[in-house]
Protein backbone atom coordinates (compact mmCIF):
# COMPACT_ATOMS: atom_id res chain seq x y z
CA UNK A 1 0.00 0.00 0.00
CA UNK A 2 2.92 2.77 0.76
CA UNK A 3 3.68 2.65 -2.89
CA UNK A 4 -0.10 3.61 -3.89
CA UNK A 5 0.41 7.44 -3.81
CA UNK A 6 3.53 6.65 -6.16
CA UNK A 7 2.08 4.96 -8.46
CA UNK A 8 -0.96 7.33 -8.47
CA UNK A 9 1.55 10.20 -9.42
CA UNK A 10 2.80 8.47 -11.81
CA UNK A 11 -0.65 7.77 -13.19
CA UNK A 12 -1.43 11.50 -13.35
CA UNK A 13 2.36 12.43 -14.93
CA UNK A 14 1.31 10.04 -18.16
CA UNK A 15 -2.28 11.12 -18.46
CA UNK A 16 -1.10 14.84 -18.10
CA UNK A 17 1.52 14.18 -20.93
CA UNK A 18 -0.67 12.43 -23.00
CA UNK A 19 -2.80 15.29 -23.10
CA UNK A 20 -0.82 17.46 -23.73
CA UNK A 21 0.50 15.17 -26.64
CA UNK A 22 -3.24 14.70 -27.91
CA UNK A 23 -3.89 18.89 -27.68
CA UNK A 24 -0.46 19.36 -29.30
CA UNK A 25 -1.73 17.32 -32.28
CA UNK A 26 -4.90 18.58 -32.80
CA UNK A 27 -3.54 21.85 -33.16
CA UNK A 28 -0.79 20.45 -35.63
CA UNK A 29 -4.13 19.05 -37.85
CA UNK A 30 -6.15 22.30 -37.51
CA UNK A 31 -2.95 24.25 -38.22
CA UNK A 32 -2.36 22.10 -41.32
CA UNK A 33 -5.59 21.98 -42.62
CA UNK A 34 -5.94 25.66 -42.52
CA UNK A 35 -2.62 25.60 -43.83
CA UNK A 36 -3.62 22.46 -46.95
CA UNK A 37 -6.91 24.97 -47.36
CA UNK A 38 -4.91 27.89 -48.16
CA UNK A 39 -3.32 26.13 -52.07
CA UNK A 40 -4.32 27.88 -55.20
CA UNK A 41 -6.15 30.97 -54.79
CA UNK A 42 -4.71 33.07 -57.74
CA UNK A 43 -6.36 37.04 -58.24
CA UNK A 44 -8.27 35.85 -55.23
CA UNK A 45 -12.01 36.07 -54.57
CA UNK A 46 -12.69 39.25 -52.65
CA UNK A 47 -15.80 40.30 -50.66
CA UNK A 48 -18.10 40.66 -53.51
CA UNK A 49 -20.51 38.52 -54.97
CA UNK A 50 -21.04 37.18 -58.43
CA UNK A 51 -23.87 39.36 -60.09
CA UNK A 52 -25.12 37.31 -63.40
CA UNK A 53 -24.50 39.47 -65.84
CA UNK A 54 -28.08 38.74 -67.55
CA UNK A 55 -29.91 39.63 -64.60
CA UNK A 56 -28.30 41.85 -62.93
CA UNK A 57 -29.13 39.23 -59.30
CA UNK A 58 -26.93 39.05 -56.94
CA UNK A 59 -26.49 38.93 -53.06
CA UNK A 60 -25.17 36.92 -50.09
CA UNK A 61 -26.44 33.42 -51.66
CA UNK A 62 -24.15 33.73 -54.04
CA UNK A 63 -20.35 32.79 -55.08
CA UNK A 64 -17.92 35.53 -54.53
CA UNK A 65 -15.74 36.55 -57.40
CA UNK A 66 -12.51 38.18 -58.54
CA UNK A 67 -13.50 41.43 -59.40
CA UNK A 68 -10.18 40.60 -62.17
CA UNK A 69 -11.65 37.70 -63.57
CA UNK A 70 -15.59 38.74 -63.70
CA UNK A 71 -15.55 42.08 -63.78
CA UNK A 72 -12.64 43.20 -65.48
CA UNK A 73 -13.04 40.56 -67.85
CA UNK A 74 -16.48 42.13 -69.02
CA UNK A 75 -14.95 45.56 -69.89
CA UNK A 76 -11.64 44.36 -71.31
CA UNK A 77 -13.62 42.13 -73.58
CA UNK A 78 -16.55 45.15 -74.65
CA UNK A 79 -13.42 47.19 -75.67
CA UNK A 80 -11.55 44.57 -77.65
CA UNK A 81 -14.22 44.85 -79.97
CA UNK A 82 -16.19 41.88 -78.69
CA UNK A 83 -20.42 41.74 -78.72
CA UNK A 84 -22.11 41.95 -75.21
CA UNK A 85 -23.46 38.27 -75.59
CA UNK A 86 -19.58 37.14 -76.24
CA UNK A 87 -18.18 39.62 -73.35
CA UNK A 88 -20.45 38.19 -71.19
CA UNK A 89 -19.86 34.25 -72.15
CA UNK A 90 -16.03 35.44 -71.53
CA UNK A 91 -16.69 36.81 -68.30
CA UNK A 92 -18.50 33.77 -66.80
CA UNK A 93 -16.66 31.26 -68.23
CA UNK A 94 -13.17 33.09 -66.83
CA UNK A 95 -14.87 32.93 -63.31
CA UNK A 96 -15.93 29.29 -63.53
CA UNK A 97 -11.72 28.47 -63.56
CA UNK A 98 -12.10 28.87 -60.30
CA UNK A 99 -15.96 29.11 -58.85
CA UNK A 100 -16.57 25.42 -61.02
CA UNK A 101 -20.32 25.93 -60.07
CA UNK A 102 -22.21 29.70 -59.84
CA UNK A 103 -25.44 29.82 -58.61
CA UNK A 104 -27.52 30.95 -55.59
CA UNK A 105 -27.79 28.60 -52.69
CA UNK A 106 -27.65 25.34 -53.89
CA UNK A 107 -28.83 26.28 -57.72
CA UNK A 108 -26.17 25.72 -60.53
CA UNK A 109 -27.07 28.88 -62.73
CA UNK A 110 -23.46 28.60 -64.50
CA UNK A 111 -20.74 25.48 -64.40
CA UNK A 112 -18.05 23.87 -66.65
CA UNK A 113 -17.84 20.92 -65.11
CA UNK A 114 -19.47 19.52 -68.32
CA UNK A 115 -17.90 16.19 -69.36
CA UNK A 116 -14.82 16.41 -67.83
CA UNK A 117 -13.37 13.20 -66.28
CA UNK A 118 -10.40 12.47 -63.78
CA UNK A 119 -8.09 9.36 -64.94
CA UNK A 120 -7.69 6.35 -61.90
CA UNK A 121 -4.99 8.03 -59.12
CA UNK A 122 -1.82 6.26 -58.58
CA UNK A 123 -1.14 3.82 -56.79
CA UNK A 124 1.18 5.59 -53.72
CA UNK A 125 2.53 1.89 -53.06
CA UNK A 126 4.19 2.02 -56.75
CA UNK A 127 5.35 6.00 -56.70
CA UNK A 128 6.33 6.74 -53.13
CA UNK A 129 8.46 3.25 -52.47
CA UNK A 130 9.68 3.78 -49.02
CA UNK A 131 8.63 7.48 -48.43
CA UNK A 132 5.49 7.65 -46.24
CA UNK A 133 2.37 7.76 -47.78
CA UNK A 134 -0.11 7.05 -45.21
CA UNK A 135 -2.68 9.43 -46.60
CA UNK A 136 -3.59 11.20 -49.65
CA UNK A 137 -2.68 15.52 -49.36
CA UNK A 138 -3.61 16.36 -52.96
CA UNK A 139 -5.96 16.14 -54.64
CA UNK A 140 -8.91 17.45 -51.77
CA UNK A 141 -11.31 15.61 -53.37
CA UNK A 142 -13.35 17.06 -50.70
CA UNK A 143 -13.63 20.43 -51.63
CA UNK A 144 -13.74 19.64 -55.76
CA UNK A 145 -17.31 20.81 -56.65
CA UNK A 146 -18.16 17.75 -58.56
CA UNK A 147 -15.15 15.84 -58.13
CA UNK A 148 -16.00 13.44 -61.37
CA UNK A 149 -16.22 16.48 -63.29
CA UNK A 150 -14.37 19.83 -62.62
CA UNK A 151 -11.07 19.38 -64.25
CA UNK A 152 -10.01 23.35 -63.53
CA UNK A 153 -10.63 23.01 -60.06
CA UNK A 154 -8.11 24.44 -57.64
CA UNK A 155 -8.20 21.45 -55.27
CA UNK A 156 -8.19 18.70 -58.21
CA UNK A 157 -4.63 17.02 -59.97
CA UNK A 158 -4.98 19.60 -62.47
CA UNK A 159 -4.74 22.89 -59.91
CA UNK A 160 -1.18 23.78 -60.43
CA UNK A 161 -1.08 23.52 -64.37
CA UNK A 162 -4.68 26.21 -64.38
CA UNK A 163 -3.69 28.17 -61.21
CA UNK A 164 -0.09 28.36 -60.63
CA UNK A 165 1.43 27.57 -64.63
CA UNK A 166 4.87 28.51 -65.81
CA UNK A 167 4.78 30.64 -68.57
CA UNK A 168 6.56 28.48 -71.03
CA UNK A 169 5.18 26.35 -74.10
CA UNK A 170 4.47 23.11 -71.63
CA UNK A 171 1.95 25.17 -69.88
CA UNK A 172 0.58 28.69 -70.93
CA UNK A 173 1.64 27.97 -74.61
CA UNK A 174 -0.04 24.96 -74.59
CA UNK A 175 -3.21 26.35 -72.89
CA UNK A 176 -3.08 29.06 -75.42
CA UNK A 177 -2.79 26.56 -78.27
CA UNK A 178 -5.66 25.09 -77.13
CA UNK A 179 -7.81 27.93 -76.79
CA UNK A 180 -6.98 29.40 -80.10
CA UNK A 181 -7.91 25.87 -81.57
CA UNK A 182 -4.11 25.33 -82.98
CA UNK A 183 -4.12 21.82 -81.61
CA UNK A 184 -7.26 19.79 -80.17
CA UNK A 185 -5.75 18.10 -77.35
CA UNK A 186 -4.46 19.63 -74.01
CA UNK A 187 -2.11 18.02 -72.70
CA UNK A 188 -1.13 18.71 -68.93
CA UNK A 189 0.47 17.06 -65.92
CA UNK A 190 -1.49 16.04 -62.57
CA UNK A 191 -0.26 16.61 -58.96
CA UNK A 192 -0.45 14.14 -56.08
CA UNK A 193 1.16 13.83 -52.79
CA UNK A 194 1.11 11.62 -49.93
CA UNK A 195 2.11 12.04 -46.17
CA UNK A 196 3.00 10.33 -42.83
CA UNK A 197 1.95 11.46 -39.41
CA UNK A 198 2.07 15.09 -38.78
CA UNK A 199 2.14 16.02 -42.62
CA UNK A 200 -1.34 17.87 -43.54
CA UNK A 201 0.21 20.13 -46.61
CA UNK A 202 1.67 19.56 -50.39
CA UNK A 203 5.16 21.65 -48.60
CA UNK A 204 4.95 19.47 -45.94
CA UNK A 205 4.73 15.93 -48.08
CA UNK A 206 7.02 13.17 -48.11
CA UNK A 207 6.43 11.97 -51.23
CA UNK A 208 4.83 14.35 -54.30
CA UNK A 209 4.34 12.78 -58.11
CA UNK A 210 3.37 14.23 -61.02
CA UNK A 211 2.49 12.70 -64.41
CA UNK A 212 1.00 13.99 -67.86
CA UNK A 213 -1.52 13.62 -68.94
CA UNK A 214 -4.48 14.58 -71.86
CA UNK A 215 -7.18 16.37 -69.72
CA UNK A 216 -10.49 15.48 -70.79
CA UNK A 217 -12.79 18.00 -70.97
CA UNK A 218 -16.18 18.67 -73.10
CA UNK A 219 -14.70 22.49 -73.67
CA UNK A 220 -14.29 23.08 -77.68
CA UNK A 221 -10.62 23.38 -78.37
CA UNK A 222 -11.02 27.47 -79.98
CA UNK A 223 -13.89 28.23 -78.74
CA UNK A 224 -14.50 31.38 -76.36
CA UNK A 225 -15.26 28.82 -73.33
CA UNK A 226 -11.61 27.91 -73.83
CA UNK A 227 -10.24 30.99 -74.54
CA UNK A 228 -11.62 32.40 -71.25
CA UNK A 229 -9.94 29.21 -69.66
CA UNK A 230 -6.62 30.14 -71.16
CA UNK A 231 -6.85 34.23 -69.97
CA UNK A 232 -7.97 32.63 -66.94
CA UNK A 233 -4.53 31.12 -66.41
CA UNK A 234 -2.65 33.83 -67.91
CA UNK A 235 -3.82 36.25 -65.26
CA UNK A 236 -2.94 33.63 -62.09
CA UNK A 237 0.81 33.35 -63.85
CA UNK A 238 1.13 36.97 -62.97
CA UNK A 239 -0.84 36.40 -59.70
CA UNK A 240 1.77 33.48 -58.67
CA UNK A 241 4.44 34.28 -60.60
CA UNK A 242 7.09 35.61 -57.45
CA UNK A 243 5.82 32.12 -55.45
CA UNK A 244 6.07 30.08 -58.31
CA UNK A 245 9.35 31.11 -58.57
CA UNK A 246 10.53 31.01 -55.37
CA UNK A 247 8.92 26.85 -55.30
CA UNK A 248 10.88 26.68 -58.80
CA UNK A 249 14.06 27.69 -56.38
CA UNK A 250 13.31 25.22 -53.79
CA UNK A 251 12.75 22.22 -55.99
CA UNK A 252 9.36 21.78 -55.97
CA UNK A 253 7.82 20.41 -58.71
CA UNK A 254 5.12 22.53 -58.38
CA UNK A 255 3.86 25.52 -56.69
CA UNK A 256 1.89 26.15 -54.15
CA UNK A 257 0.49 28.70 -51.21
CA UNK A 258 1.87 27.65 -48.03
CA UNK A 259 1.81 29.28 -44.35
CA UNK A 260 5.01 27.78 -43.81
CA UNK A 261 6.97 30.98 -43.56
CA UNK A 262 7.63 32.20 -47.49
CA UNK A 263 6.25 35.51 -47.75
CA UNK A 264 5.59 35.25 -51.44
CA UNK A 265 3.32 32.13 -51.31
CA UNK A 266 2.27 32.94 -47.83
CA UNK A 267 -2.16 33.32 -48.11
CA UNK A 268 -4.84 32.30 -45.94
CA UNK A 269 -8.12 32.32 -48.04
CA UNK A 270 -9.66 31.79 -44.61
CA UNK A 271 -8.55 34.77 -43.44
CA UNK A 272 -7.70 36.89 -45.87
CA UNK A 273 -6.51 40.48 -45.42
CA UNK A 274 -5.63 43.46 -47.59
CA UNK A 275 -1.97 43.68 -46.96
CA UNK A 276 -1.69 39.92 -47.42
CA UNK A 277 0.35 38.59 -50.76
CA UNK A 278 -3.11 38.85 -53.13
CA UNK A 279 -4.53 41.89 -51.31
CA UNK A 280 -1.31 43.78 -52.40
CA UNK A 281 -2.55 43.35 -55.68
CA UNK A 282 -4.56 46.44 -55.60
CA UNK A 283 -4.12 49.72 -53.84
CA UNK A 284 -0.07 51.39 -53.64
CA UNK A 285 1.36 48.21 -52.64
CA UNK A 286 4.48 47.02 -55.16
CA UNK A 287 2.33 44.02 -56.18
CA UNK A 288 0.19 45.70 -57.78
CA UNK A 289 2.16 46.47 -60.56
CA UNK A 290 1.68 42.28 -61.61
CA UNK A 291 -1.78 43.52 -61.93
CA UNK A 292 -1.28 46.10 -64.22
CA UNK A 293 1.02 43.52 -66.74
CA UNK A 294 -1.34 40.88 -66.40
CA UNK A 295 -4.32 43.53 -67.36
CA UNK A 296 -2.03 44.56 -70.58
CA UNK A 297 -1.12 40.98 -71.47
CA UNK A 298 -4.82 39.92 -71.07
CA UNK A 299 -6.31 42.94 -73.23
CA UNK A 300 -3.68 42.51 -75.82
CA UNK A 301 -4.75 38.58 -76.16
CA UNK A 302 -8.09 39.78 -75.97
CA UNK A 303 -7.54 42.52 -78.82
CA UNK A 304 -5.60 39.59 -80.78
CA UNK A 305 -8.76 37.19 -80.94
CA UNK A 306 -11.49 39.43 -81.63
CA UNK A 307 -9.71 40.69 -84.41
CA UNK A 308 -8.87 37.14 -85.62
CA UNK A 309 -12.20 35.54 -84.81
CA UNK A 310 -15.29 36.88 -83.58
CA UNK A 311 -14.84 40.66 -82.91
CA UNK A 312 -17.90 42.82 -83.97
CA UNK A 313 -15.94 46.40 -83.52
CA UNK A 314 -12.86 47.77 -83.47
CA UNK A 315 -10.89 47.42 -80.50
CA UNK A 316 -10.27 50.28 -78.81
CA UNK A 317 -6.59 51.51 -77.83
CA UNK A 318 -5.49 51.71 -74.68
CA UNK A 319 -3.98 55.17 -75.27
CA UNK A 320 -7.92 55.99 -76.72
CA UNK A 321 -9.40 58.33 -74.60
CA UNK A 322 -13.08 57.00 -72.78
CA UNK A 323 -15.11 60.58 -73.42
CA UNK A 324 -18.38 59.46 -71.70
CA UNK A 325 -15.92 59.88 -68.14
CA UNK A 326 -15.42 62.66 -66.47
CA UNK A 327 -11.55 64.18 -67.38
CA UNK A 328 -11.81 61.71 -70.40
CA UNK A 329 -9.21 58.92 -69.50
CA UNK A 330 -7.66 56.91 -71.45
CA UNK A 331 -8.49 53.37 -71.24
CA UNK A 332 -5.10 52.41 -69.62
CA UNK A 333 -5.71 55.14 -67.48
CA UNK A 334 -9.12 53.72 -66.33
CA UNK A 335 -7.15 50.48 -66.08
CA UNK A 336 -4.90 51.95 -63.23
CA UNK A 337 -7.81 53.60 -61.26
CA UNK A 338 -9.33 49.96 -61.50
CA UNK A 339 -6.38 48.54 -59.85
CA UNK A 340 -4.75 51.47 -57.85
CA UNK A 341 -7.53 52.99 -55.99
CA UNK A 342 -9.17 50.72 -53.61
CA UNK A 343 -7.83 48.15 -51.48
CA UNK A 344 -8.27 44.63 -51.44
CA UNK A 345 -11.05 45.09 -48.97
CA UNK A 346 -13.17 47.87 -51.31
CA UNK A 347 -14.33 45.78 -54.38
CA UNK A 348 -17.70 47.33 -54.79
CA UNK A 349 -15.89 50.20 -55.69
CA UNK A 350 -13.89 48.58 -58.36
CA UNK A 351 -17.15 47.17 -59.73
CA UNK A 352 -18.89 50.56 -60.00
CA UNK A 353 -15.72 51.50 -62.13
CA UNK A 354 -16.20 48.46 -64.06
CA UNK A 355 -19.49 49.51 -65.12
CA UNK A 356 -18.74 52.93 -65.82
CA UNK A 357 -15.81 52.24 -67.68
CA UNK A 358 -17.86 49.94 -69.80
CA UNK A 359 -20.47 52.11 -70.64
CA UNK A 360 -18.42 54.87 -71.95
CA UNK A 361 -17.05 51.64 -74.22
CA UNK A 362 -20.44 50.62 -75.56
CA UNK A 363 -20.60 54.59 -76.20
CA UNK A 364 -17.90 55.49 -78.25
CA UNK A 365 -16.79 51.65 -79.99
CA UNK A 366 -17.35 51.23 -84.05
CA UNK A 367 -18.67 48.36 -85.61
CA UNK A 368 -16.23 46.10 -87.45
CA UNK A 369 -15.94 45.97 -91.49
CA UNK A 370 -15.12 42.53 -92.37
CA UNK A 371 -14.66 42.62 -96.04
CA UNK A 372 -16.34 39.21 -97.55
CA UNK A 373 -15.09 38.30 -100.94
CA UNK A 374 -17.43 36.37 -103.17
CA UNK A 375 -16.18 32.82 -104.02
CA UNK A 376 -15.43 32.50 -107.62
CA UNK A 377 -15.57 28.90 -109.26
CA UNK A 378 -13.36 27.75 -112.12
Amino acid sequence: MKFAPIAVAYHRILSRKRTTFYVSFALAIIVSLIAMASLAWAFAEEPLHFRDPYTGQTGEDWEEVSTIHDDLTYALALAAGFSISDSIKLQIWDQLVDSEEIGPGDTISYTNCIGGAFYPAPDPDQVCGFKPHRHLIWPMWNSVKDPNRCVTSRFGPYSPYFHFPHNNAREIGAIHDWAWGLTDKLVAYEAYAWGGPGEFSVIQASCRYTRTAEITTSLQAGSLEAFATYIHSLADYYSHRDCIALMDSLGMPWATHTLSGYPACDYNPLDPQADDVHGREFYTYTDSLRTDAAIQHIYAELTARSTAEEGKYYPISMSTPLTAIEGSPTLSETMHIFVHSWDFEHPGERRAWADKVSAAVLAQRVPMSRMCLPVVGP
